[in-house]
């Protein structure tokens, strides 16, 4: 046990009261971005490690952060943390600690990954480098590592501790006219193959150049792992809160029962995925995360349940949001999903995606970085940007193939291909 877990086992003996909650993390960045095929904000580490101290009374809640990680200075956090809860309103969603035995029920299923030296992640930006100049073209993007570790503990015996680490590569390659952007995300990079991921990047990159003018419209589509996230993250996010279903502010809460999605769409979470690096409890807490099914069968399996409404409900906890969102997909590649479409666009991505109607579930934005005309199943050129207005229950519902999933740093998604997706006017950027 080091100096900061024993300060505050010591603190937590004598409580200021029956509510405190102590959450210490600790993440160690290491991120480098570039642009013109060099780095141009060198190698950028940042160590951050902090407490924060929750104190409750009488149904109100306050909170203080801070970097004195010494025994004084985390009294004071909790000293600042119980003056503030005093000055505050009564919170109507107010909820005591999490008890020991709750906090007990997490997986924490321990990933492995190894060391991310600078030899290793100047290695793949030297190599991207490399390949994207030799293939006359400019890149721009970010390299980053991020192994991070969250301990909570509170006055009723939860203890909880979990580490773990995210690492990513977006990369985008330039034209003169045009782009294309793709990304891994890992733990370590063990699983990297620079050769194929650049090769790919490249013959993209290249096939984007000179778009060709393309009129709006209703057209099937193969949407890459990005877009699809894109989009339905924005979608779950105003929606899937259970409190605002039953309050009417959802749209959800018109369609209790109904049909949201095609059968063969199953979207679920699943905090000891292992792939995806969110952490397995609730970091403010304590609170465990659970498995569970969010759209399966075509319906509405569960929305999402808070600690408060969960227990008015009498509902199982979900957290708001939950852990790892996965889409579930299939063993199909890319490459498949495209060949399987005479005439259509793929879509590599979005952007700048902004809700139109809240009620019916639409949203619109605009493609980026990689537009594709298919043709005869194969990509044949790149066409102009767009701006879309899109029903998600009417994605959902006109999807006709699932691929296979891609992880990125929360989720695993994969790409589709839907039917009638809703252009509605060119863009230019």
């Amino acid at each position: 046990m080091n100096k900061v877990n024993s300060a505050i086992e010591k603190i937590l003996k004598s409580p200021v009261t029956d509510h405190v909650v102590l959450s210490y993390s600790k993440s160690e960045t290491q991120h480098i971005r570039f642009s013109n095929n060099s780095v141009n904000r060198e190698n950028l580490f940042k160590l951050e490690e902090e407490v924060k101290a929750e104190v409750g009374v009488d149904g109100r809640t306050g909170s203080c952060r801070t970097n004195d990680l010494s025994e004084d200075g985390l009294k004071r956090a909790v000293a600042k943390a119980h003056e503030t809860a005093k000055l505050l309103p009564k919170d109507p969603e107010y909820m005591p600690p999490v008890t020991e035995a709750e906090a007990k029920t997490f997986k924490d299923y321990k990933p492995e990954f190894g060391a991310l030296t600078d030899e290793k992640l100047y290695g793949i930006l030297g190599e991207a480098f490399g390949e994207i100049k030799k293939a006359g073209l400019n890149s721009a993007g970010s390299l980053s590592a991020n192994p991070y570790t969250l301990e909570v503990y509170n006055n009723r015996g939860a203890r909880v501790k979990h580490s773990n680490c995210f690492s990513t590569f977006y990369l985008t390659a330039m034209t003169g006219n045009s782009s294309f952007k793709d990304f891994h995300v890992t733990k370590d990079f063990s699983d990297y193959n620079g050769k194929a991921f650049l090769a790919d990047v490249i013959a993209r990159t290249r096939l984007s150049e000179n778009p060709a003018p393309q009129e709006p419209g209703k057209y099937t589509v193969v949407l890459g792992p990005a877009a699809v996230e894109e989009l339905l993250m924005m979608f779950l996010w105003y929606n899937f809160d259970a409190k605002a279903i039953d309050e009417g502010r959802s749209a959800l809460s018109k369609r209790a029962g109904a049909s949201i999605a095609g059968e063969n769409v199953h979207i679920y979470s699943k905090p000891d995925h292992g792939r995806v690096g969110l952490f397995p409890f609730c970091p403010d807490n304590a609170m465990p995360y659970r498995e569970f099914d969010m759209i399966k069968d075509g319906k509405l399996a569960s929305p999402w349940y808070s600690r408060f409404y969960g227990a008015k409900k009498g509902a199982a906890v979900t957290g708001l949001p939950p852990a790892n969102i996965i889409f579930k997909g299939t063993n199909k590649p890319l490459e498949q999903l495209i060949s399987g479409v005479e005439n259509g666009l793929y879509v590599n991505s979005f952007w700048y995606i902004r809700l139109v109607d809240m009620m019916d579930g639409i949203f619109t934005g605009m493609t980026r970085d990689g537009v594709f005309r298919i043709k005869d199943g194969k990509l044949a050129q790149s066409v102009n940007n767009f701006r879309f207005n899109q029903s998600v229950f009417d994605l959902l519902q006109n999807i006709t193939e699932i691929g296979r999933e891609k992880e990125m740093v929360f989720t695993s998604i994969p790409p589709i291909t839907v039917n009638d997706f809703n252009f509605v006017s060119k863009t230019e950027f």
